[in-house]
This record gives structure tokens, sequence and C-alpha cells, in this order.
């Protein structure tokens, strides 16, 4: 049985950065609720991020993170899949999520 490390498909790198996103929440049988804050990454790569965040997320959600790209000068938008989550306590009432999230492409920019 392949390590969680051989399963990976690309190097991941530390990176301790504040990224801005939005993501969809279902609010009944026909209705979705856009939630925007700050993910925390705590490393990433080609393929996907490790996020810290300060609300629970579930299994195929999809994110809109923005990252900063050099390359371009400014920002892009990348839609994200919710692979798996994990709750973390921080003290008895407050907990934080890890999100490991597969990235599934990169949004045109706009101009």
């Amino acid at each position: 049985m392949p390590t969680q490390q051989q399963r990976r498909k690309n190097q991941r790198v530390p990176s301790m950065r504040a990224y801005p996103y939005e993501l969809t929440k279902p609010v009944g049988a026909t209705a979705v609720m856009l939630k925007a804050g700050h993910a925390y990454s705590l490393n990433s790569s080609v393929g996907g991020m490790l996020l810290l965040l300060p609300e629970t997320v579930v299994k195929r959600h999809i994110f809109e993170v923005q990252i900063p790209s050099e390359a371009r000068g400014g920002q892009i938008t990348k839609l994200g899949e919710v692979r798996w989550t994990r709750s973390i306590s921080v003290n008895a009432r407050i907990s934080m999520y890890l999100v490991g999230i597969r990235f599934l492409f990169e949004l045109p920019g706009l101009g």
C-alpha cells in the first residue's frame, strides 16, 4: 500500500499566507449562500493546497481562492474542490479546520 507521500503527485512547499476565498454553502433544497473569508495556507503544490479555516466545510465543496501571481503581476483565481477536512480544537469552545483542496482549474482573468 502506498504511503501518504507516495500518493501525492506534486511536491508540497510550505507557505504561511492568508488568501481571500469564497465558498458556496447549500441553504435548503434550492438555494446556496456565498461565504467569503480568509483561509491560511500551510502548504501548497501545483495541484492543491492545505488550508486552515475558521469554519467547517464538507467534501466536494467548491472554493474560489485568490492567489498572488508574480508572473501576471496581480492575483489569479483558482477553483478548488475540498478533498478532506479535519477539526482541530483550539480550546473548549473554538475549533479550526484543516482542509485539503485540489485545484480544478484557473479562471481566466478579466480585461
